[in-house]
C-alpha cells in the first residue's frame, strides 16, 4: 500500500575514487529508500517490538511463578531481544533519533550502583540512560544473586523497552515512512544522506569501537574487558557482534542499496569495484572474529592481540565506507569523529 505511482529517476554525476568514462548514470533513489523502509527498517522495528513484548511477558511469568525454568526462559528471551536490537541499532534516523532509542536501549556499561538505588527512577531523563535498557537487564538477570530481589526494577525496565519499541514502530508506520521515502533528494537533510551517515557512524562508533576497540584498549593505555557488551551474561558478546556485523553487510548489500548504487556509478578503487572491496572486508572481519571466544571479556584477558586484529579488520572498512563511499555518493560526513581514523 506504500507503493508510489511515479517514482522519480534522479540523474547523478559520479564522483568516484577512480575516474570513469561515463559521467552520468540513472539510479532510482526513491526505490532504494522504499526498499530500506519496507524491507529493512520497519521490519527491524517490528521484530524488536515483538521480541521486547515477549521478554516482558516472560518476566511477568517468572515473577508470578519463579522457578529455575521460568528464569531460564527469561534469560533466553533476553538474548533473543538483544540480538534483534543489533539489526535495528544502525537505523536511528528520524523517530529513532528523536526518541534517543539507541541511548536508552543500549548504553553500557550500566551504573549498577544507581540502578539498584530505587524502583522509581524516571527513565525518560537523559541522565538515566545508563541505568536502563538491555545492559541494565543483563546485570539484573545475570549479575545479581537473585533477580527476584529486583522484581520492581525488572518490570520497569522491560515495560520501558516495550514502550520505546512501540513508539518507534508506530511513528514509522503512522506517516513517517512516506515522508522518508519521498525525501529522496541529495542534501544534508535528505533521507539517503541521513541514513547513510547514521549507518557509517554506527559502524565506526558502536560496532568497531564499542564492541571491540574500547574493551581491547585501543583508546586507552590498557585493555578494559569489563567494558564489553553484555558482560554479565558471559557468552553473548560475540554473538551480538556477529549479528551486528551481518546486519551491516546485509544493509550494504541489499538490492537496491548502497552496493548497487556504487555499481551503477561504476565506482572503483585501485581498479576493483568499491562494492566488492567493502563486501570482501566484511567477510574478512567475520573470518577474523570466528575463532574468538564467545565471551569477548575472556578473549581480551587471554589473547587481546586477536581482538586488536579484529579491530584492524573493521577499521579497513571505516576507510572504504566513510571516505571512498561517501565521496562517490557526494555525501558529506555530518558527525565529528574524535578518535582519529
Amino acid at each position: 500500500m506504500y507503493r508510489l505511482l511515479l517514482p522519480l529517476l534522479v540523474l547523478l554525476v559520479a564522483c568516484t575514487p577512480d575516474a570513469t568514462d561515463e559521467p552520468t548514470v540513472s539510479f532510482d533513489r526513491e526505490a532504494m529508500l522504499e526498499h530500506w523502509a519496507d524491507n529493512i527498517i520497519v521490519p527491524a522495528f517490528q521484530d524488536f517490538r515483538q521480541s521486547a513484548r515477549r521478554l516482558d511477558g516472560s518476566i511477568e511469568t517468572y515473577l508470578d511463578a519463579p522457578s529455575a525454568t521460568t528464569l531460564e526462559q527469561v534469560r533466553e528471551q533476553f538474548a533473543r531481544t538483544y540480538l534483534r536490537w543489533q539489526r535495528l541499532s544502525p537505523f536511528m534516523v528520524g523517530p529513532g533519533m528523536e526518541l534517543r532509542l539507541r541511548e536508552q536501549v543500549n548504553t553500557y556499561p550500566t551504573d549498577t550502583e544507581r540502578l539498584l538505588g530505587g524502583d522509581r527512577t524516571d527513565l525518560s531523563l537523559p541522565s538515566n540512560t545508563d541505568v536502563q535498557g538491555l545492559p541494565a537487564l543483563d546485570f539484573l538477570l545475570f549479575g545479581t544473586d537473585n533477580p527476584l530481589d529486583h522484581a520492581g526494577k525488572l518490570r520497569q525496565l522491560s515495560a520501558r523497552l516495550v514502550e520505546l519499541a512501540a513508539a518507534g514502530e508506530d511513528t514509522w508506520t503512522g506517516g513517517y515512512r512516506d515522508t522518508y521515502v519521498t525525501n529522496s533528494g541529495n542534501s544534508a537533510t535528505a533521507s539517503i544522506d541521513r541514513t547513510v551517515n547514521n549507518y557509517v557512524q554506527w559502524y565506526e562508533r558502536n560496532l568497531r569501537a564499542g564492541k571491540v576497540g574500547i574493551p581491547a584498549g585501543v583508546f586507552a593505555n590498557r585493555p578494559l574487558p569489563e567494558l564489553v557488551e553484555a558482560p554479565y551474561h558471559g557468552e553473548l558478546s560475540k554473538r551480538l557482534f556477529l549479528e551486528a556485523l551481518d546486519g551491516a553487510n546485509d544493509f550494504f548489500s541489499a538490492d537496491p542499496g548502497l552496493a548497487s548504487y556504487l555499481d551503477a556509478l561504476d565506482v572503483k578503487r585501485d581498479g576493483e569495484a568499491l562494492s566488492a572491496r567493502i563486501q570482501s572486508q566484511f567477510a574478512a572481519a567475520r573470518a577474523q572474529a570466528a575463532p574468538l571466544a564467545d565471551d569477548f571479556a575472556s578473549q581480551v584477558r587471554t589473547d587481546n592481540t586477536a581482538m586488536l586484529q579484529l579491530y584492524d579488520a573493521l577499521q579497513r572498512n571505516v576507510i572504504l565506507l566513510k571516505v571512498d563511499m561517501l565521496q562517490a555518493l557526494s555525501i558529506n560526513v555530518d558527525y565529528v569523529d574524535a578518535d582519529g581514523d
